[in-house]
Formats: structure tokens, sequence, C-alpha cells
């Protein structure tokens, strides 16, 4: 099966963008209720398949081709660190402190992080 001809018809919808938001969506909504009937282990193994990161791919390329997917990946493992002390956080600090303040603390780091890999990594680049 040849990909590439049905990437580029998506590359040119308009409505690309709509099946976007329904595929993040339907993946976040499984997460949720996967973790309400207290299967968290399941849930967050959902929330980090990588058929998410595929289906990004993909459409990246559709919309930019190799050098934007290159980008893209390089920039996954840039943020990968912070994302690790972002949920460190939230993991450690929710008893203690409750989950807003678990969470903006983790944000504020993931952000901070996040920065300082970006700049040392990549320098001044946007």
């Amino acid at each position: 099966m040849q990909l590439l001809p049905y990437l580029s018809y998506l590359a040119g919808s308009d409505l690309r963008l709509v099946l976007y938001f329904i595929l993040g969506g339907s993946v976040t909504v499984l997460t949720a209720y996967l973790a309400s009937l207290g299967r968290g282990t399941l849930s967050a193994f959902i929330a980090t398949l990588p058929l998410l990161t595929v289906l990004s791919f993909l459409l990246i390329y559709a919309e930019g081709g190799e050098d934007t997917v290159q980008e893209y990946a390089r920039g996954l493992l840039i943020f990968t660190p912070p994302w690790i002390a972002y949920v460190t956080t939230v993991m450690l600090a929710t008893e203690r402190l409750g989950i807003f303040k678990s969470l903006g603390i983790g944000v504020l780091i993931y952000m901070l992080l996040s920065g300082l890999f970006r700049q040392l990594l990549l320098g001044a680049k946007p």
C-alpha cells in the first residue's frame, strides 16, 4: 500500500485539523476513561503509546516533509528529560501539596528545564 498519496490528500484537505483534533481527543478520552475505572497503568500505557507519535510523524511528514519530521523528532528527544521531571514532580508532590499545586510546580519545572535544554542543545536557534 502506497501511503504517500493518502498523506498528500490529507495535507491538502480543509478538514485535516478536525481530523487531528479528533485523533488527539480520542486518545485523551480513552486515557481518562481507563483511569476512572482504576486502570491507571493501562491508562498511562495508552497515553504514552507510540501510536500517537506515529500519527504525528505521518501528519507532520504530510505537512512539511522529511526535514520537518527530523526536527520534530529532535525536539521530542530534547523535551523528554523535562517531561520526565514534570511527571516525577506530580507523582511525588500530589499527596503532600494536592493535585493543582503539584501540576503547577510540575509544569513550571517542565518549562524551566525545557528552556534550559533548548538553549544548551540548540543555542539561540528557534
